[in-house]
């Protein structure tokens, strides 16, 4: 079986752009966005926002996250890299992806710049919805602060470009 990777981070962690990376440079690989398997429910769409995390959303970013375990294990079990980016929400966004995680072949990275220089991203991205995001970096840093992270390559890119980020990431996965 192939490699699964599974990037996570807060908004503009830079989660999205290293799978993007990673997965070019592994000889036969898929990218799976899980912010789009969630988007292409054309109908009914739970996001949250300022209204709040409903029970709907809950279980549409568990049926993206289920539907993106399903495919990875299909394609690494196939002989292709899989690589996984989803943001790190709610607080028990890891529960959600206990049944990919019993694959042994799965290596989970954690994204987690400082604070501060997320918020410095955001601002510069200002995308839709990144000045509402740049409230939300404290709550997310509360739980993933002291969230256990044993089973994890964690790394502070801060300070670093995507390049480098992307350098740090490949050789901890050892791809």
């Amino acid at each position: 079986m192939n490699k699964i990777v599974f990037l996570t981070g807060a908004p503009a962690s830079g989660k999205t752009t290293i799978a993007r990376m990673l997965a070019k440079d592994s000889p036969k690989s898929i990218h799976i966005q899980v912010d789009q398997l969630r988007e292409m429910m054309v109908s009914g769409i739970h996001l949250p926002g300022g209204g709040g995390w409903s029970d709907e959303a809950t279980r549409q970013f568990q049926w993206g996250r289920t539907t993106a375990g399903f495919m990875a294990n299909l394609y690494a079990s196939n002989g292709v890299d899989a690589f996984i980016d989803d943001v790190c929400v709610p607080q028990f966004f890891s529960d959600q992806y206990a049944e990919l995680f019993k694959n042994p072949a799965t290596l989970r990275v954690l994204l987690m710049p400082s604070k501060d220089a997320l918020i410095e991203r955001l601002k510069k991205r200002a995308g839709p919805y990144d000045s509402h995001m740049i409230a939300a970096i404290p709550l997310i840093y509360e739980y993933l602060e002291p969230m256990p992270k044993d089973s994890w390559i964690v790394l502070d890119s801060s300070e670093w470009s995507m390049e480098h980020t992307f350098q740090e990431v490949l050789k901890r996965i050892n791809l």
